[in-house]
C-alpha cells in the first residue's frame, strides 16, 4: 500500500485536493477539511431540512399517509427540492465559521477549472449519458416508480427536469464529491499513517491524499450515491449498478480536476442529456405516451 502523493502528470508535482489551486492564495498547512465529522453534520442538515419540508408540504396538502404521498410524487419532489436548497443555505452559512475559510474553498469548488476544462467535461458527460442509456436497454425494465409517474404529465416532466438538471446535481456533488469523498480519503490516510515522528510531521505539514486513499474514497463514496437513487428506480439493481459506475466517473473527474464544479457540470450535463432525449422523443413533453411505447 503506497502513501505517496498523487502526481500531476504535466508538472510532476504533488497534487493536494485540499489546498487552494493558486499557490499565491495558499494558507500554509491546510486543515483537513471536510473530515468525517463535517460530512455527518452536512448530511444531517440535509436530512432535517428535507424532513421538515416534507412534513410542511404534506400538511399543507392534507397528506397524512405514506400511500397518499406516493399518489402525489410531485409534492414529494417539491419538498425535496426545498429541503436541498434550504440545507445548502444553512451549510453555506455554518461551515465557513467552522473552517475559517469560505464554503467554496472548503469543498474545493474551483470554478476556474470548470471554465478551463468544459470542452472535455461536457462532451464526456454526453457520451457517458448515451452509454448509460444504451446499456440500460439490456437490463430488465424496473417497475413503475415515482419518476415514471411524474413523466406521465407535462407538468411533472418539467418539474423533474428542472430538479434533475439544476438542483440535484449541485446538492449531490457537494454532498458526495465535496464532503464525503475527501473525508473518506482523509480517514483512510489517517488509519494508514505510520505512527512515527516523521509520519506525524508529514500529516501536520500536508493535507494531500495518497493515491490509494482517493481510490478507496471514490469506490466507497459511490455506494451511498447509487443507493440514494435505488428507491427512485424501484430497486432495479442493474440500473443502480449503472449509476454506481457513473458515480465512479464523476469521482474521477472531481479528483483529476480538483474541482467539484467540474463534477457538477458533468453531472448536470449527464442528466440534461437524459431529459433531452425524453423531450425530443415525446415532442416537447406533449406526447409522453411515446416514452412507454
Amino acid at each position: 500500500m503506497s502513501n505517496s502523493p498523487i502526481l500531476d502528470p504535466v508538472h510532476n508535482e504533488a497534487l493536494d485536493i485540499q489546498h487552494d489551486t493558486d499557490p499565491a492564495k495558499d494558507h500554509g498547512p491546510a486543515k483537513r477539511i471536510p473530515h468525517l465529522g463535517h460530512t455527518l453534520l452536512f448530511f444531517l442538515l440535509l436530512f432535517i431540512s428535507i424532513s421538515f419540508f416534507a412534513a410542511l408540504v404534506g400538511s399543507a396538502a392534507h397528506i397524512t399517509t405514506v400511500q397518499a404521498a406516493k399518489e402525489h410524487p410531485g409534492l414529494d419532489l417539491f419538498a425535496q427540492a426545498l429541503g436541498y436548497i434550504f440545507g445548502l443555505l444553512i451549510a453555506v452559512w455554518l461551515f465557513p465559521r467552522l473552517w475559517a475559510r469560505s464554503f467554496l474553498q472548503g469543498i474545493q469548488w474551483n470554478v476556474l477549472a470548470a471554465h478551463r476544462r468544459w470542452f472535455w467535461v461536457v462532451p464526456g458527460a454526453i457520451a457517458l449519458s448515451f452509454a448509460a442509456q444504451f446499456s440500460e436497454r439490456f437490463l430488465p425494465t424496473p417497475p413503475d416508480n415515482a419518476i415514471d409517474t411524474l413523466m406521465r404529465t407535462p407538468h411533472g416532466a418539467w418539474l423533474i427536469t428542472i430538479f434533475g438538471v439544476l438542483i440535484a446535481p449541485l446538492t449531490e456533488e457537494i454532498a458526495f464529491r465535496g464532503f464525503l469523498l475527501p473525508a473518506l480519503a482523509t480517514a483512510y490516510d489517517w488509519l494508514a499513517l505510520e505512527r512515527t515522528p516523521a509520519g506525524l510531521q508529514r500529516w501536520q505539514n500536508s493535507a494531500g491524499h495518497s493515491r490509494s486513499a482517493v481510490i478507496f474514497a471514490a469506490i466507497f463514496s459511490s455506494l451511498p450515491f447509487a443507493l440514494l437513487h435505488a428507491g427512485q428506480l424501484s430497486h432495479a439493481w442493474g440500473f443502480v449498478g449503472v449509476l454506481y459506475l457513473v458515480s465512479l466517473v464523476l469521482s474521477y473527474v472531481r479528483i483529476r480536476t480538483h474541482s467539484v464544479a467540474c463534477s457538477t457540470l458533468m453531472h448536470a450535463t449527464y442528466n440534461l442529456t437524459v431529459f433531452a432525449v425524453a423531450f425530443f422523443a415525446s415532442g416537447g413533453y406533449r406526447h409522453l405516451e411515446r416514452l412507454n411505447s
